[in-house]
């Protein structure tokens, strides 16, 4: 399942912050990595924070679009079901 991720790196901590609303209107996850945003570092370290959350291998999470972006889209192998019961 593709899912939109916002993520803010330079972080305290690795985490999953729960839902956010972006300026248009769309429903984002927020993630948190100690991960600075140079050389796809901070993608990468989002995708394992996700991996962990949602109980995945971190293999089986990547970044679709917006590798240098803060607004990403995630393929998560996930249910529609497991997203709205996990955030």
């Amino acid at each position: 399942m593709l899912v939109a991720v916002y993520v803010t790196p330079k972080a305290n901590a690795d985490k999953v912050m729960g839902w956010r609303e972006g300026a248009d209107g769309a429903h984002e996850i927020s993630v948190r990595v100690t991960a600075a945003p140079e050389k796809g570092k901070a993608t990468k370290a989002a995708g394992k924070v996700l991996a962990a959350f949602f109980g995945v291998p971190k293999n089986s999470v990547s970044c679709e679009r917006g590798e240098t972006s803060r607004h990403k889209m995630f393929e998560i192998p996930i249910s529609d079901e497991d997203l709205d019961r996990l955030l």
